[in-house]
């Protein structure tokens, strides 16, 4: 990946909320009109918060597959599809 940062765009792209950037990522440099975050430190929240807590959600959920279904169909606002994005990200990362 040849990206030096991530502008707000790109990570409403990757599955996060314009209105929470800052409180996950820390505050942004802003250049050219533009917020952007490092991408060394997207990376580690990922990799050290957001991955970790994930994998938390998973198991509280995976011996009931139903009801990770049933959240997902009741238009709960956990973010399965997000979080699972964000675990291949880190894992392809790590490989």
């Amino acid at each position: 990946m040849g990206k030096d940062s991530y502008s707000a765009s790109d990570l409403v792209a990757l599955g996060y909320v314009r209105e929470r950037l800052t409180s996950v990522f820390g505050e942004p440099d802003f250049v050219d009109g533009e917020h952007l975050w490092d991408v060394e430190t997207v990376f580690a929240v990922e990799r050290d918060v957001l991955a970790p807590a994930a994998r938390v959600m998973f198991d509280a959920f995976a011996p009931e597959w139903n009801t990770r279904l049933s959240m997902q169909g009741a238009y709960l606002s956990l973010g399965w599809p997000q979080m699972e994005q964000m675990l291949s990200r880190v894992m392809l990362r790590d490989s």
